[in-house]
């Protein structure tokens, strides 16, 4: 990481640091002149709405410990004088620089937007790192620095102000689609990986509410299409998005700024994206917030491969769905594997089951599967043509996850050999909406009642995957039968 300094309108790359700010011990503050001068500018050099709605709150404590002070924010004309070469790490918005307007904008404790500022500027490199194992705001972290003691820190949630235009075109909208209930808000921006579904919807269930909605793909294609859709925001205004969601009930989704920005007005509950380490280190995290986590399913995904990057994989989605399905029950029982590649799917059933036995007909494949997983000791590799060899194992196989050649014959081959093989085994096919032939084989079997259908999982319909052969999902991704 870089540490930077900004003095008077440039910015300088001082030098690369294992991590920013710094250690309590070295006793380093903001100096004194700087606040007998009163006059304060609050700088973030990362420019997401989150990233600047972070500190929301720290003009109106400047206020309240300096009364006599001014406070300025940068202007979107010196933001784009200081960061413009790095505009594209928010390739989110088409001008990140705007976000520190929709932030503050009518914020009474705002003396207004400065196009040059002389002097240093104590952006939020400069804070007292949190050494502990507990996530602490970096808004916290920061106004250590400036010499704030913890009682006048401590009401530093994210806040907002609108204008009364505002405010009226947000309650006409309340009032046209949900009346006088209660209604929740959600959001599922397009850093979310569908990989924790299940705490969503455990919180929606439990909330049979209206929401408004923003979703980076279209809700049908998703686990939260039941909801009951009040109105759906993805092209409403950021600021009048964000007054709705101050008014609702409960906002639920994955980790976001504009999701995390509701927390003093409404109970929010959140996937979090980056891990518990780097939320004590880096404190991307609000006072209150209800942060939805599994740790066993995010250590078996650890290190999982996206489909977006590797077309021979299965989504995030399906990886978690599988994880759900199987996580209780068969932590003794027996998985076979057939079509290892890498390794990368052996390794979530080997967190899941006593014991994986993975199949491949590529030495060079099994190789380095070995090597992938070198440090699991439930899982047997096998060199093995599915095709020529006869399916012939020490133990019974309680669940085979299919994942060799997708067409009809092959197919065929597999189920057949894995039901005459073993006792009413339970089956796993990824590309079951992807592939024609891997479709109509299963709806055969299952027509004819040799198979009968658990669950559908992975992806829903409609969902495009770019770089594989056939491209949309005509249904799930994946599905789990059992023999019957």
């Amino acid at each position: 990481m870089i540490f930077w300094r900004i003095v008077d309108n440039k910015l300088y790359s001082v030098n690369e640091v294992d991590e920013l700010g710094f250690e309590e011990s070295e006793g380093l503050r903001i100096p004194d002149e700087y606040l007998d001068n009163q006059e304060f500018v609050i700088m973030r050099t990362c420019h997401g709405i989150g990233d600047w709605g972070l500190l929301s709150a720290m003009p109106r404590l400047l206020k309240k410990k300096y009364p006599n002070c001014k406070v300025y924010i940068p202007s979107i004309k010196l933001l784009e004088q200081l960061f413009g070469d790095l505009e594209k790490n928010w390739g989110a918005w088409s001008n990140p620089f705007l976000n520190a307007k929709t932030i503050f904008d009518n914020n009474p404790y705002v003396d207004g937007y400065k196009d040059e500022i002389d002097g240093e500027v104590f952006h939020d490199h400069y804070k007292i790192n949190n050494n502990t194992n507990t996530p602490v705001p970096l808004i916290e972290q920061i106004l250590k620095f400036w010499q704030f003691n913890e009682d006048e820190y401590k009401d530093s949630q994210p806040e907002l102000y609108f204008s009364n235009k505002e405010i009226n075109l947000g309650n006409k909208i309340i009032e046209e689609y949900v009346g006088d209930n209660e209604f929740g808000a959600l959001i599922i921006s397009d850093r979310y990986d569908f990989s924790s579904d299940n705490l969503i919807n455990k919180v929606l269930k439990d909330n049979t509410i209206p929401y408004f909605y923003y979703s980076s793909v279209p809700l049908e294609q998703t686990s939260f299409n039941f909801i009951d859709k009040a109105l759906d925001m993805r092209h409403m205004d950021m600021r009048l998005q964000l007054y709705i969601r101050s008014k609702a009930k409960l906002n639920i989704g994955n980790q976001s700024g504009a999701l995390q920005l509701a927390v003093r007005y409404s109970d929010v509950y959140n996937i979090q994206r980056q891990s518990h380490e780097y939320m004590c280190r880096v404190g991307n995290y609000v006072r209150g917030e209800n942060c939805l986590r599994d740790d066993f399913k995010r250590d078996l995904l650890e290190g999982s491969i996206r489909k977006s990057v590797s077309k021979t994989t299965t989504s995030m989605k399906f990886k978690a769905d599988t994880i759900d399905f199987f996580k209780e029950g068969f932590e003794n029982k027996t998985a076979l594997e057939v079509g290892t590649s890498l390794g990368y799917g052996t390794k979530i059933l080997s967190g899941l089951f006593k014991k994986v036995i993975t199949l491949d007909n590529s030495n060079d494949k099994l190789y380095e599967a070995k090597e992938n997983l070198k440090h699991l000791d439930n899982v047997e590799f096998i060199l093995m043509d599915v095709y020529k060899d006869k399916w012939q194992f020490n133990e019974n196989a309680d669940v085979v996850f299919i994942d060799c050649v997708h067409t009809y014959q092959h197919l065929k081959s597999d189920v057949d050999n894995s039901l005459n093989t073993f006792d009413k085994p339970i089956l796993m096919f990824d590309d079951y909406g992807l592939f024609p032939d891997l479709k109509q084989l299963i709806d055969e079997y299952v027509e004819a009642g040799k198979l009968k259908i658990l669950q559908k999982i992975g992806q829903h319909t409609g969902k495009i995957y770019p770089k594989t052969q056939n491209k949309i999902l005509k249904d799930r991704e994946g599905i789990i039968c059992q023999g019957v």
